[in-house]
């Protein structure tokens, strides 16, 4: 089963949350990362992922992220959106939005807003979806997944990209 949590913050305070994240990052465009990046190292991660509408329900997982670094696990996170012929047809993708450790970029579907937000650190990698749900906001969640490297994936000379 995956993990889960509840959302503890009040179903209009988190919609209003939501949609000013969301207008900021529809309103930011793109650009290169200045100096310094921040770190990200491929290889093997162990993942828990938590919904706020499931609480008690961890979902537990290992992956293997080969991105060579910070640009190209962003290039690649935002070309799995928009190279999806159903996510392009359905929905809109705001350019994203350079975090200090991270980045963060906000899509509109069809009755839906949804915030995703990365960020890093040595070894861990956090990623944070809130989705408000445009018609029944009491039903909006957060998910929270914690990424921590473990080692190498599997074929990989140690601590190199695949």
């Amino acid at each position: 089963m995956k993990p889960q949590t509840r959302c503890t913050l009040a179903p209009s305070l988190a919609a209003g949350v939501l949609l000013a994240l969301a207008s900021q990052a529809f309103a930011q465009s793109s650009a290169p990362l200045l100096e310094p990046k921040p770190s990200f190292q491929p290889g093997m991660y162990e993942t828990e992922s938590r919904n706020s509408a499931f609480q008690d329900q961890p979902v537990k997982s290992r992956t293997c992220i080969a991105s060579e670094d910070f640009d190209a696990f962003r290039q690649e996170t935002m070309a799995q959106y928009q190279k999806s012929p159903q996510f392009v047809k359905d929905c809109q993708l705001s350019d994203t939005r350079t975090l200090p450790n991270g980045f963060a970029f906000a899509m509109q579907c069809k009755g839906t807003k949804t915030i995703l937000t990365y960020r890093f650190g040595k070894d861990m990698v956090s990623g944070t979806i809130d989705t408000l749900i445009v018609s029944a906001p009491k039903y909006s969640s957060s998910i929270l997944t914690m990424m921590r490297r473990v080692g190498d994936c599997p074929g990989q000379q140690s601590g190199r990209p695949l």
